[in-house]
Formats: structure tokens, sequence, C-alpha cells
């Protein structure tokens, strides 16, 4: 059975980030009155109206669609000239929905790969206009973004995965039109390769070869298997947003992972602070300062986190819990440095910081550590060899 088609749970935790941060900047890009000027004479300038009267399966198509998602504005199709390759795309308007197809599309489809198809587009008219166009205004901030060559790479990061989760948004509205995992494959397969017969079974199987919990590496649309394999594993009530987030990468962070290292980084240097043998105030002072903003920290509960181990996510807004997140060698590596970093910010503290340091590093998985320390400090190794000993030896 297909599942309501809502924002993902990256949509609403970036349009909530967006709304804390940036929120001036969020509110000027709010839908206004009126539809882009010029847009109605390009469109008959320069490509071809299909009309219901000439075309009357396109429309019965879009209007299963429209019904499928609740869209209730009139709906006008047009063809691109030329020779492009198969697509369609959404022409947004704020009083009607404009789809424009390209290429030889049209004549591979049959009428449940149409509605797909149009469901797909429309879709994206549907999750602008959520929130009285709350997400439109986030896509256009991200896009405006992407567009200044002054915007930090977190940005940048964050519109890959923006647009890629509203990929993954408008083949849940494709499904939901046409009802029918196997068409909407379909519909895809036809689009992406400009077949005209495909074997969307095939492809599901295809899907299944492949580890995507690296998450995907499209830059605006994710690869089309792992758009099948999400459909798939969607309709079966699996989480598939690591296919947008893939593990905690220190070097690929978008906004949200920016946010989620700061904690992560706050939390394990108030367990650093407070072990037996780097309990001093230079300790605490120089682990205060990954709190945001800097100030004192308290002291986290329980074990020292596992970071050999998929990290747990808490889930966003009542969705569902997201599978635990790997953690990259760059996410591990930062780790390790910042526990060198506050394992020798205190001279008073000597072997004794060093040892405990190895061993918060053996209780979290950081097995790159000794070597890293090893390296930074210039170690023997008869003095290792002490300091090693002297670690696994504490409980």
């Amino acid at each position: 059975m297909v599942e309501s088609v809502e924002p993902l749970s990256y949509h609403r935790s970036v349009l909530g980030h967006v709304r804390r941060v940036d929120q001036r900047a969020w509110e000027a890009l709010l839908p206004g009155a009126g539809d882009q000027p010029g847009l109605d004479d390009a469109l008959l300038r320069h490509t071809y109206r299909l009309d219901e009267v000439g075309h009357p399966g396109l429309h019965a198509a879009g209007r299963r669609a429209a019904t499928a998602l609740g869209i209730d504005v009139p709906i006008e199709y047009y063809q691109g000239n030329g020779s492009a390759p198969p697509n369609a795309m959404l022409v947004h308007q704020l009083g009607k929905a404009v789809i424009l197809f390209e290429g030889p599309l049209l004549e591979r489809l049959d009428d449940g790969e149409l509605a797909a198809i149009c469901g797909h587009e429309l879709a994206h008219r549907l999750l602008w206009t959520l929130d009285d166009g709350a997400y439109l205004a986030v896509d256009r901030l991200l896009d405006a973004a992407a567009g200044d060559a002054r915007t930090p790479a977190q940005y940048l990061e964050t519109r890959r995965r923006w647009v890629m989760a509203s990929e993954l948004f408008a083949d849940r509205g494709a499904l939901a039109a046409c009802g029918d995992l196997r068409t909407t494959v379909r519909a895809l397969l036809k689009t992406q390769t400009g077949l005209a017969s495909v074997d969307p079974e095939a492809y599901l199987r295809q899907a299944d070869e492949l580890d995507l919990s690296t998450g995907s590496r499209g830059t605006s649309h994710p690869e089309g298997v792992a758009r099948a394999w999400a459909l798939k594993n969607w309709l079966a009530g699996e989480d598939v947003e690591i296919l947008l987030t893939g593990p905690l990468d220190v070097d690929a962070v978008d906004v949200l992972d920016a946010a989620l290292l700061r904690e992560l980084s706050m939390d394990f240097a108030a367990q650093i602070a407070q072990t037996e043998g780097l309990r001093t105030d230079t300790v605490a002072t120089f682990a205060a300062g990954f709190a945001d903003p800097p100030g004192p920290l308290g002291v986290p509960g329980g074990a020292v986190a596992r970071f050999d181990e998929p990290l747990a996510v808490r889930p966003v807004d009542g969705a569902p819990m997201p599978r635990p997140r790997s953690l990259t060698p760059a996410t591990k590596q930062y780790l390790c440095y910042l526990l060198l970093d506050l394992a020798t910010a205190d001279p008073e503290t000597g072997d004794a910081g060093l040892i405990a340091s190895m061993a918060i590093a053996r209780k979290a998985g950081l097995t790159p550590y000794d070597d890293l320390a090893d390296d930074e400090l210039g170690w023997s190794d008869k003095r290792r060899a002490q300091l090693t000993a002297a670690a696994k030896a504490l409980p």
C-alpha cells in the first residue's frame, strides 16, 4: 500500500535550521503574488502546447496524478522543440501547474507510466506549496547560495542533499499517482535510458546488489538504481534517508552534520575532561571551547561512545528512528586529534594524561589514536611500550 507523501525528515530538519539561523533571508524568499512575467509568452513561442483534444491520454493521466496528490489547479502540458534527451520538468507557477516534456518521452510511455511521470512533477509542486511555500523558500535560498562563491562548503553540501531529497519525495509522488512500484520504476528507467522496453524487476534486483549505506554520489538526482531501492524500501516501511546522509564525514558536512559534530565534540570533550588523569582546570578550559558558545561543560552520563560502531542519531519531528551512521576514517582521525589536543593541553598532567587518553581511545574504538599520538609526539619504541602497558592496566 502506498503511504501518504510527506516531506522527508531531511526536509523538515533543514527547514527548521534555516528558520532559526537564516530567518530573514528565508522570509524574503517566501512566494509572493503572481507568476513569473513573460513565462507564458516564452512557452507559447518556443514549445508545442499539448491540448486535451489532441492528447486526451496525457490529460487523463495528469488528472489521475493530481487527484492522488490532492492538487486542484489547472494543469498545462508543453513539448519542447529539438532533439533533447527524454525528460519532463515542472515549470512552477502559483496559479497553475505547467509540465514541460522534452525529447521522445511521451511516445514511449503507457497510461500508468504517464501518470507516474505526471505524479513526479506535480509532487514538486506539492512540496513547494506546503506550509505556505516554506520549502520553496528554502529551495530558493539554497539555490541562491550555490551561485555565490563565498558560500561555505556546508551550505553547498546541504543543497546537494536537499535537491536529492526533493527527488525522492517526487518519486513517492509518482508511486502515489500510479499506485504500482514496477510501473513507477519502469517510467523512471524509460526516462533515464531512453529505451522503449525495460525490465523493472531486473532493476530492483540490481539495486539489491549495492551497499547504499554509503550514500548517493549524485549531484542533483540520486542514481536511478538508488531511487528504485528507495521506493521499494519506503514501501516496506524502512528508513531510506541514509541514502542522503551516508556516513558522518567531517570533510563533507551539511549544516545538520556540522551541528551534530559540534555536539559530538562537546560531549566527547566533556568526557575527556572528567577522566582521572586529565581532570585539571586547564584541560577543562580547553574542553569548554568545544561548546557552542564556549562555556562550562556538563558531564555526559554513561560510558564513552564507541566510534568504531554506527552512531545513533536522534529522530526528527517524530519520524521513525533513523539508521545509525558509521563514521568515516577522516571523522575518526578528527576525534583522535581532539583527544590528543586535550591530553597535551596541560603539561602538568604528564604521562598520566597520555595514559588516560590512550585508555579513552580504547574504550571509544579509536584504534588510530596510538599511531597518531606517536607520530605527533615522537615516542621511542620503549616509551610507547611503557605507555601502552600502563593504559591497558587501567580499568
